[in-house]
């Protein structure tokens, strides 16, 4: 008489509610490598969305940025800035950016309105600016062409520096004074926000530096506030992140033959960061799966044993059932459904604890976490991999079994 499915079924979920006690410390190993796989991906997920929102919110995974090299020495000669000549020929040569924009970093400048004044970055740019940055005004207009053509006395704001300066006042039109120039406030930039979930480190406005700073010519800055204003940082967008990868080489070579092979400058590509960090997550993530691997290795050998014995105290009853016509097939599945069985009870066990703890992990690491459907299908993936591993040996004893030798035992 043959058994179906159905049936092996029926009798594995029986067996494991007359035995409730062995099933759950049978699966134990099972629930805590399938935990542990989740929190991994968990925390691999968050970690890789935190950065991709980083780096949309500071222009793209398509930007590149030069800026100073902080580990060439300088006592080797080269300084790590560019004259307007030296840009515009950079510029000429890479024709293929989407944008580019060049900066003149004046620090500590003081901002004065009436009676209030604001100590920040003022920053020399190009109208590029907004594009390679993907940041535009909230109010008023951005710098452009004319403006730096004419060396216009004319100021963009960040949020926090016309909040402070205006107290809610509309700024545009205004006058302000910096460094003894009067500039008129044509425009205020949007407010940055950006704030990592999990508190801790992420917590506060991580971009709340760029809202303090203001912005004018690059020309302006350079004839009107000091000769020795020199382009300290350049901004890049390529059209497309593929495209930025070979941007990023080509600029290393005009740079190393315009400061004639002194690596001054440091060239930085989002989409180079971001291939390392998925470098990064393929090791983090195996390093923690071969731990899971362990628990699940050890839940599967446990689960294994389990088995065995039980295969040996039920000996008489697999040789009735032979007896009365069961196949060999028949018990062989039987007691392979049931070892799945366990091994998925087991996974939902451990995606369910799983779920409950990401709250209290994120918390004490202070780092975000995501969690997503695709774990779930991964967890219990494993989970039944593992029952069809590790049953396979007990369901070929107990489908072998000699009908005779088995109606024998006591």
């Amino acid at each position: 008489m043959a058994i179906s499915l159905s049936e092996s079924f029926h009798i594995g979920i029986s067996d494991i509610m007359m035995r409730k006690v062995r099933s759950l410390v049978t699966i134990l190993g099972i629930v805590l490598g399938v935990m542990c796989i989740m929190v991994v991906l968990a925390i691999i997920s968050g970690m890789n969305e935190t950065t991709l929102s980083w780096m949309e919110e500071r222009g793209g995974v398509g930007k590149i940025e030069i800026f100073r090299n902080w580990d060439y020495d300088f006592s080797k000669g080269g300084y790590a800035s560019l004259s307007i000549t030296e840009f515009n020929r950079l510029r000429d040569l890479v024709p293929e950016a989407k944008a580019i924009n060049s900066t003149v970093q004046m620090w500590d400048s003081r901002l004065k309105h009436g009676g209030l004044t604001y100590t920040g970055v003022c920053m020399g740019i190009l109208p590029d600016f907004t594009i390679a940055e993907n940041w535009n005004v909230d109010s008023g207009r951005f710098i452009n062409q004319i403006d730096v053509r004419e060396n216009s006395n004319v100021v963009v704001l960040g949020s926090s520096v016309a909040r402070d300066l205006f107290k809610g006042a509309d700024p545009i039109g205004e006058s302000i004074s910096i460094a003894n120039n009067t500039m008129q406030v044509i425009g205020v930039m949007q407010e940055k926000k950006w704030e990592g979930e999990g508190g801790g480190m992420w917590s506060g406005n991580a971009l709340e530096y760029l809202n303090q700073q203001s912005f004018i010519p690059i020309s302006t800055s350079i004839s009107k506030f000091g000769s020795e204003n020199m382009i300290s940082s350049i901004q890049v967008l390529a059209h497309t992140p593929e495209q930025a990868l070979q941007l990023q080489k080509k600029l290393k070579l005009i740079l190393l033959n315009i400061k004639r092979g002194k690596e001054v400058f440091r060239v930085r590509s989002a989409q180079e960061e971001l291939l390392q960090m998925q470098q990064n997550s393929r090791i983090f993530s195996m390093v923690f799966t071969m731990i899971a691997s362990i628990s699940l290795l050890v839940g599967g050998i446990v689960i294994m044993n389990i088995m065995l014995a039980s295969i040996k105290e039920r000996t008489r009853e697999i040789g009735v059932r032979i007896a009365v016509g069961a196949r060999r097939l028949d018990i062989f599945l039987q007691f392979l459904v049931q070892t799945v069985l366990i091994t998925a009870f087991g996974g939902v066990l451990g995606v369910v604890l799983g779920f409950t703890i990401l709250d209290l992990v994120s918390g004490f690491l202070e780092m975000p976490m995501k969690a997503d459907p695709g774990m779930i299908i991964t967890a219990l993936i494993v989970s039944v991999g593992v029952g069809l591993v590790f049953g396979i040996v007990p369901a070929i004893k107990a489908g072998n079994l000699d009908p005779v030798i088995a109606l024998r035992e006591e």
